[in-house]
């Protein structure tokens, strides 16, 4: 029985010809190419699209709530301004980056420091340019942890220079800026 099914298989795949037989394993293979690929993405993309919409839905919500709790700019600038120390703290302050420093294997000997008080707002800037030495391995998790640690910190400006190519050491001068609130 099954070398007559075997047979009569044969014979119509000869009657097909070598188009028909082409035409059905495009076919075969665009079937199984929609069921292991095309199918899958469309359900990905149903579940992506799903996520998108619950979480335009949430901002939605948070914004509403941002604006019918929202205070008056006043009060949202005295909040800012609290977020910063005071003035007469800075010794503590650079005590802490010291410290971050001599974690890192770094010694801070020495540094400039220039306070700049603020015309138009409240804060006041202490510029602090640091020379460093050390493996630039070091100089970068001292920059990593102090900008982590205090933010408060802003990073202006990282100078490196190497005397000889294959020292390990660098000389890194690194200008940081401190900002407190002033006193009043």
């Amino acid at each position: 029985m099954t070398a007559r099914l075997t047979r009569a298989f044969g014979r119509r795949l000869r009657r097909l010809g070598l188009p028909g037989m082409l035409g059905i394993g495009g076919w075969v293979m665009a079937a199984s190419f929609q069921l292991s690929a095309v199918l899958p993405a469309q359900q990905r993309l149903d579940e992506v699209r799903h996520s998108a919409a619950s979480l335009q839905q949430r901002i939605a919500q948070a914004g509403r709530r941002l604006n019918s709790n929202e205070r008056p700019p006043a009060e949202q600038l005295v909040a800012f301004y609290r977020v910063f120390p005071d003035e007469a703290s800075s010794p503590d302050w650079i005590g802490r980056i010291a410290t971050i420093a001599q974690d890192c294997g770094l010694s801070l000997d020495q540094g400039e420091y220039k306070p700049t008080r603020d015309t138009v707002g409240q804060l006041t800037r202490l510029q602090m340019t640091l020379p460093v030495r050390g493996e630039y391995r070091q100089i970068r998790r001292f920059l990593t942890a102090t900008g982590a640690a205090l933010p408060i910190v802003s990073l202006e400006q990282v100078q490196f220079e190497r005397q000889k190519v294959g020292d390990p050491l660098i000389d890194a001068r690194i200008r940081l800026v401190l900002y407190l609130g002033q006193a009043t």
